[in-house]
């Protein structure tokens, strides 16, 4: 018989180059406390009926993302505090789990996985007898896999709240790819000694789940693959993406490339669908989002700003809230 609350227990697996963790607790505090910490988000549990609490939960994690095994024999209900967008696909082996997103519910159940960004639900709930392994990503680190896929920003809010058949072709490596990534943190736990494997494993999912399921970038998906951007154009990205701070004009960029103004928007219309001075604004934003994110700055949201070359108070707010669906200061407050 378990005793009535146990702390964090080390698995066999806690080794040096293996970063796996367990908990069994009677405790829901302790467990809301262990979630939160691992998955950055401000969820608010409560039990789903008046016999008590179970949750038995193992953690893996695999290049910033966290692959979650829990089991809830008593079942439970959840609710979200502050606002943390991430993309969550998560597969039940055993009862099953809801998930309301405004008028929208969402059922996970065995043979059917769900997939959502958990910044979009309101509450949720898991039945009784309830087994899942769950897959969840920082939004953040979603922009970063796309912008390195796609050449560009992925500034908008990743609006995704779906099912899919485990049955189907693509459930069925959706499932293949969340199963090898289980078997490849376990054990000897390949995937955590070598990281130049996990993070491609992990790229893959990511990108197959935006390309298969409806959201804003599913179009991206779509387009034919263009021809490698010419030379001029990848070295001005990349002296847009190495300019650590300040303004950055487009006529700065073509005479850093050594091409024309004319030539330079045309090549960034044509290979990137954006334009070189929207392009800046919009790796500008992510930089300034990727601070305000980062426990360790000290410094105001206005100096932040500042310092990526927004000046304007009033204009910055706009950008930012069209960028990702809040204000400066709610992104703050996530950290």
């Amino acid at each position: 018989m378990l005793p009535p609350r146990s702390r964090e227990q080390p698995t066999a697996e806690d080794r040096p180059g293996r970063p796996v963790h367990a908990l069994i607790s009677h405790d829901i505090a302790e467990t809301q406390a262990w979630l939160n910490a691992r998955l950055r988000r401000d969820m608010r549990l409560e039990p789903l009926g008046p016999d008590g609490f179970e949750a038995r939960l193992t953690a893996h994690a695999l290049a910033g993302a966290q692959l979650i095994h829990a089991e809830y024999p008593q079942g439970m209900r959840l609710k979200r505090g502050e606002r943390h967008d991430d993309l969550t696909i998560r597969i039940v082996a055993a009862g099953g789990s809801l998930y309301s997103a405004g008028p929208q519910t969402l059922a996970a159940v065995p043979g059917r996985g769900l997939i959502l960004n958990t910044g979009l639900c309101d509450s949720g709930e898991y039945g009784r007898g309830s087994v899942h392994t769950t897959f969840t990503l920082p939004g953040e680190e979603v922009a970063r896999i796309l912008q390195g896929a796609f050449g560009r920003p992925a500034n908008e809010r990743l609006a995704i709240a779906a099912t899919i058949d485990l049955a189907s072709a693509d459930g069925a490596t959706i499932a293949g790819l969340l199963a090898a990534m289980e078997a490849g943190l376990t054990g000897e736990a390949p995937l955590a000694q070598t990281p130049q494997a996990a993070r491609p494993l992990r790229d893959a999912l990511v990108l197959l789940v935006l390309a298969r399921c409806p959201n804003p970038y599913a179009a991206w998906f779509e387009a034919p693959v263009a021809a490698p951007a010419p030379w001029q154009i990848r070295r001005a990205i990349a002296f847009i993406d190495a300019h650590e701070a300040g303004l950055l004009t487009v006529q700065e960029v073509a005479d850093a490339v050594g091409i024309g103004l004319r030539s330079l928007q045309e090549g960034f219309r044509k290979h990137k669908h954006v334009s070189p001075h929207d392009y800046i604004k919009q790796t500008r934003l992510a930089r300034v989002r990727s601070e305000l994110l980062d426990p360790a700055s000290t410094r105001s949201i206005e100096s932040i700003a500042r310092h990526w070359g927004f000046v304007n108070r009033g204009h910055f707010a706009l950008d930012y809230r069209t960028a990702f669906g809040e204000q400066p200061s709610q992104t703050r407050r996530r950290r």
